[in-house]
């Protein structure tokens, strides 16, 4: 950087001389004194001192202490023996209520399972801004956060948000629903995954607790790609069920996708018969079994 700098402040490293890139590649990078090994007695990479300092008033005959230069496995995070501690996931809080901010109140809006028709979006901003809404911001988990509305503009404009169809409670059983577009909207899906979505979550509330429903309109699994509970997948069979698993994996079980959110009915008409009192309804579907949930949803 110095050899740079000296040419002046338009110079590149491309304009240093063959000489100078000569004498930069006869230097060798130094880790600063302060950077410690990432090595531990543990495994025996430093032995304990058999001796004591030379600062120390004990005498030679005296044993030195056993004491380990780094702390022990566990106690240091980060290190590559073991120390990060893995911790509990923290849950997902929705940004989708009534804020109160330094100045003013904010509105928290979800969009289900993440999109909108425009001309819903255009009504809801429109009557934001005559309410005196004066900035929107995008919030995680797919909201909206509306800003400068007094705490009576955000009442009005949360319920023209119900009605509209968006997400106004954070204890909505679609947000606990990862669906993609599906058909017709994507070329790719196979049953119409949103129309299914509203029926679940309309019907069996109860069911969404502390799971997470999966509907995907093909194998690729875009709106969920990890594993989930329950997994509806469009296929050339029609609604494939994967329990426990990903839209990738195979389904144990299949019915018309139109007919999809009445299997799902009866597991959750199930589940509310078998589930001991407060019993969540991952335990209860663990209980159950695959086989026995995919018999569920193949029933007429």
């Amino acid at each position: 950087l110095r050899m740079v700098a000296e040419k002046g402040r338009e110079a590149h490293a491309r304009d240093l001389t063959a000489r100078q890139l000569a004498s930069l590649a006869s230097w060798r990078s130094m880790a600063p004194p302060s950077v410690l090994p990432d090595i531990s007695p543990t495994w025996g990479e430093i032995a304990l001192s058999s001796s004591v300092s030379p600062m120390s008033k004990v005498e030679e005959s005296e044993p030195a202490a056993k004491l380990p230069i780094s702390p022990p496995v566990g106690e240091m995070s980060g290190r590559t023996e073991g120390g990060a501690v893995k911790r509990p996931p923290v849950p997902a809080r929705f940004p989708i209520s009534i804020f109160n901010l330094t100045e003013g109140t904010a509105l928290g809006i979800g969009l289900p399972f993440g999109s909108i028709p425009a001309q819903k979006l255009i009504d809801l901003t429109q009557h934001a801004l005559t309410l005196g809404a004066t900035e929107i911001r995008l919030a995680p988990h797919r909201a909206l956060l509306f800003i400068g509305l007094s705490p009576t503009a955000c009442h009005s404009l949360q319920q023209t948000a119900t009605t509209l169809g968006f997400v106004t409670d954070a204890a909505d059983p679609r947000t606990k629903i990862a669906a993609c577009p599906g058909a017709p909207a994507c070329a790719s899906g196979r049953i119409a995954t949103r129309d299914i979505a509203e029926s679940i979550a309309a019907e069996n509330r109860d069911l969404l607790d502390a799971v997470t429903l999966h509907i995907s309109g093909c194998a690729k699994g875009c709106a969920h790609p990890g594993r989930a509970a329950l997994t509806l997948v469009g296929g050339d069979n029609g609604a494939g069920l994967v329990v426990d698993g990903t839209a990738k994996a195979l389904p144990a079980g299949y019915r018309p996708g139109y007919d999809a959110a009445r299997g799902v009915g009866r597991i959750a008409a199930a589940i509310r018969e078998a589930r001991f009192r407060g019993e969540t309804t991952a335990a209860c579907l663990t209980r159950l079994g695959a086989v026995g949930v995919t018999e569920l949803y193949r029933q007429e």
